[in-house]
């Protein structure tokens, strides 16, 4: 088993952290060993409480992915919540800070569901990807559809000392091609729509050291990574392919079943995730991006309205 200091550190905690919040007591419930939690006690159509706040982004940085089940609420009211953790958008690749809640969609993940049944944090390919992202459950499918996610400090903890060393300062290149093709039909629509804003691709370092938890992960995906910049190509191509299938090991990763008004909550800094395409009819979604950050730079989870609730606080 494979468990990193962090881990380590909160397993010696009792399977239920809680801070109270009012008269409501907040808890965080592992889900596995190295990623997920949920979060009970929230409800986010009320405003959130300062030591609220503080647990949920802690939750967060310790597991990876929240989960905040029963949220019935409207695009207003996630919107707020989303304000306590940075810049919420409307799009991770044509958003500003302009954005306003009303312009979030109820989509439809159905037509183009194997765009995302791949391995991947989210798009990767810009040069500054979303901090983190937020996704509500509005209607979801009978049975499938489910979401995994892959806890990239793990993945990175597992490697052996000589494998480490030698990724360690490598870049790799990221592209939006793979997922232009991916979107089928809709493709080109979309190159055309992406491009002019973001170009076609980014290099970004092959690990990081988390600037919130310290922890150092990988940062390489399959549904955005074409090479290691430094290496040979056979030699890229060799080590890519062995990182693909290492970052889906079991033991680094935890399942979710969508009910609706679930709510996830993860950091792309962190985490991969893959969307089971095995469901059909709809499957219907509101998301959200908090924005971008520049990996291997300093980012933070922290928001106007998070300093404003820890200033009524502190008052």
């Amino acid at each position: 088993m494979i468990v990193g200091r962090r881990q380590v550190e909160t397993a010696r905690q009792e399977d239920g952290l809680a801070s109270m919040a009012g008269d409501r007591t907040v808890t965080v419930r592992r889900i596995a060993t190295n990623v997920g939690a949920v979060v009970s006690g929230v409800d986010l159509r009320a405003p959130l409480a300062a030591e609220t706040v503080r647990t949920i982004r802690q939750a967060l940085l310790d597991h990876g992915v929240v989960f905040m089940r029963d949220q019935d609420i409207s695009r207003e009211q996630m919107w707020a919540f989303a304000e306590h953790f940075g810049q919420p958008q409307a799009s991770d690749t044509a958003g500003s800070a302009e954005d306003r809640p009303e312009q979030v969609a109820t989509l439809d993940f159905g037509p183009q569901r194997g765009a995302t049944s791949i391995w991947h944090a989210d798009m990767t390919s810009m040069a500054t990807p979303p901090l983190a992202t937020l996704l509500r459950a509005v209607q979801v499918p009978e049975f499938g559809g489910d979401t995994s996610w892959s806890s990239m400090a793990a993945a990175w903890d597992a490697l052996s000392p000589p494998m480490q060393a030698m990724l360690d300062g490598l870049t790799a290149l990221h592209v939006v091609e793979s997922l232009v093709e991916r979107l089928k039909d809709f493709g080109p629509q979309y190159r055309a729509t992406y491009t002019r804003r973001n170009g076609v691709g980014s290099v970004h370092p092959v690990a990081l050291t988390h600037p919130e938890s310290g922890r150092r992960t990988l940062y390489v995906n399959e549904a955005f990574v074409t090479r290691i910049v430094e290496l040979e190509p056979a030699e890229s191509a060799a080590v890519l392919a062995m990182l693909f299938r290492h970052v889906q090991r079991p033991e680094f990763t935890m399942r979710w079943k969508w009910r609706a008004n679930d709510v996830a909550f993860w950091d792309n800094r962190s985490v991969q995730h893959y969307a089971s395409p095995d469901y059909v009819g709809p499957r219907l979604m509101q998301r959200f991006a908090l924005a971008g950050w520049t990996p291997g730079k300093p980012s933070s989870l922290g928001g106007a309205a998070d300093a404003r609730s820890a200033s009524r606080t502190d008052s």
